[in-house]
């Protein structure tokens, strides 16, 4: 393979991956509750969904595009299953539009979104500006991407890929389905992949029946798309992903075996202009592709409510594993607030998975106190990023049910949620001081003394115990005693200033030099800071309890 193909297929791997990373964490921090809502009308039935697809994919004109935006859709929290895979669903029809509307291509937006992203990304002095900018760049990364790897795929006649499988893929339908994805994967483009298909019929290298099956294979490359997408999203992102491969799969095989079947309609034509002209070819083969992505599309369409069903149970047995920490709040729906009693309960889920994601984020900044693990420290990151987009959502919610209810007893039960809720956002904070302050001393090699790092194992196991019993307490419900809870508080204030004594005679020695002081004063305070918010929790538990 000449240099050139290699160099432009692994930068254009590379871009797209970049692209995808930026594009996914920039949705993330952009998308707060009024984004929600707009997604949420544009996508609140199966039609308009659909619609919402159909208009995505035509807009970026690549399908595998439009699959990796409503992944990193799901994996932000904008759209849920149920949306996700009607919004699919749209993705393949568009695709197939665009195989007979012209539309412009991606390539001539790609490099006024990367500087515009750029633009805003280091100039903009507004965070949320700042954090448009990274999306911006990250779409802009994307279809730079795309393009190269398009170019890299298209001398057709004389590329070592479709010449070194020629006595493989080219009789077998199965294989030669399988051929249609890899092209699809590796192009990227509907367009390219027809084309390609379209050039190797015509020079008589694959049958007419062959070719109909490469077409209808495309499908499955653009749906592997949504699946490396959503390597290390959260987990209905990776599952929305692999139902979406399985149905597409689905589709191509029973087009392998209806096959026969269609020689006296499409395939017959196709055969009959194998002679014909380049452009017809096309012409035929998308029209076989706009049937697959029909047939596809309908499927996931009329699925949609079942796969968030099962889903849905999927990830309930999945609650207590780190995949509970879904950007949004899945158990929240603004219809259920006509029902008081069961939109309470709902916010009580919601906010047992935010204590479950605090739990998760306390345990791994414990963990990466005594072992630096850069990939520990990005889940820290994205557990803290989670914590605030529950927050803001559960907030809401419960404010707007406040408003629409005159139940005294729910009434009495709000203003408690949202103290729980606030609390555990600033646990989520105090998480991230504390790991700001070991990459501090990471970065700059402050080293801490052996009986510095002894105390502040035992200051992180005092405050294990509280939130330990804090997680006890919101998941059941129950609040402890009062006698227990000021046993913790007397057992954590003595852990507290036994080491607050052991730090101070070490700097009166000067053992302890000005930097690693500063840190471990930051660090320990951002802990005091956790237990303090985990007794306001007890604390309100139960003086609650006492009122009742």
């Amino acid at each position: 393979m000449p240099l050139s193909l290699i160099e432009g297929a692994l930068g254009g791997i590379g871009l797209f991956l970049l692209g995808m990373r930026l594009m996914s964490d920039g949705i993330r921090t952009v998308a707060d509750v009024r984004i929600r809502r707009i997604f949420s009308i544009f996508t609140s039935n199966r039609l308009y969904s659909l619609l919402f697809g159909v208009a995505m994919s035509m807009t970026v004109n690549s399908g595998s595009a439009a699959v990796v935006f409503t992944i990193g859709l799901v994996n932000g929290g904008v759209l849920n299953t149920f949306q996700a895979m009607s919004v699919l669903g749209g993705v393949l029809i568009g695709a197939s539009l665009s195989l007979h509307i012209p539309i412009i291509p991606y390539s001539l937006i790609a490099t006024p979104l990367i500087f515009a992203g750029v633009l805003l990304k280091f100039f903009a002095r507004r965070r949320r500006v700042a954090n448009a900018g990274d999306l911006l760049l990250g779409i802009g990364l994307l279809f730079l991407g795309l393009t190269l790897l398009e170019g890299s795929y298209q001398p057709i006649n004389h590329h070592p890929l479709y010449e070194v499988f020629n006595g493989v893929f080219y009789r077998v339908p199965t294989l030669a389905a399988l051929f249609g994805a890899l092209v699809s994967f590796l192009v990227q483009s509907a367009p390219s992949t027809i084309a390609i298909i379209a050039s190797l019929l015509h020079n008589h290298q694959v049958s007419a029946a062959l070719s109909g099956s490469m077409a209808a294979g495309g499908l499955v490359g653009v749906s592997a798309m949504g699946c490396l997408a959503s390597v290390g999203g959260s987990y209905i992102s990776r599952r929305v992903a692999q139902v979406f491969l399985v149905i597409t799969t689905c589709v191509t095989l029973l087009y392998i075996l209806i096959s026969p079947l269609l020689a006296d309609t499409i395939l017959y034509n196709l055969t009959s202009a194998t002679n014909g002209t380049k452009p017809y070819l096309i012409s035929q083969l998308s029209w076989i592709y706009t049937g697959a992505s029909l047939c596809a599309a309908l499927c996931a369409v009329a699925l949609s409510g079942l796969i968030s069903r099962l889903l849905a149970v999927s990830e309930g047995s999945k609650i207590n594993g780190t995949d509970a920490a879904q950007s949004s709040a899945g158990y929240l729906d603004q219809r259920i607030l006509n029902t008081p009693t069961i939109a309470l309960e709902q916010a009580r889920k919601e906010i047992v998975r935010m204590m479950t994601v605090t739990s998760f984020m306390f345990a791994d900044v414990r963990e990466i106190v005594f072992e630096f693990d850069a990939r520990r420290a990005e889940t820290i990151r994205q557990h803290e990023k989670v914590l605030d987009s529950l927050n803001h959502e559960i907030t809401s919610f419960l404010a707007r049910l406040s408003r629409s209810t005159k139940n005294p007893e729910i009434n009495y039960e709000i203003p408690g949620l949202l103290q729980t809720v606030t609390a555990l956002e600033h646990i989520g904070d105090r998480c991230e001081e504390v790991l700001d302050g070991i990459i501090t001393r990471k970065n700059d090699g402050v080293i801490f003394s052996d009986a510095a790092m002894d105390d502040f194992h035992l200051l992180l196991g005092a405050v294990a115990d509280v939130m330990s019993s804090t997680e006890l307490a919101v998941r059941n419900g129950q609040p402890i005693a009062a006698d227990a809870l000021h046993q913790i508080k007397h057992s954590t204030r003595d852990c507290f200033e036994r080491v607050k004594q052991s730090h101070f005679d070490r700097i009166s020695s000067g053992v302890c030099p000005p930097q690693a002081m500063m840190i471990f004063n930051d660090m320990t305070s951002a802990c005091s800071g956790i237990a303090e918010l985990c007794w306001n929790v007890l604390g309100m538990q139960v003086r609650r309890s006492n009122e009742q």
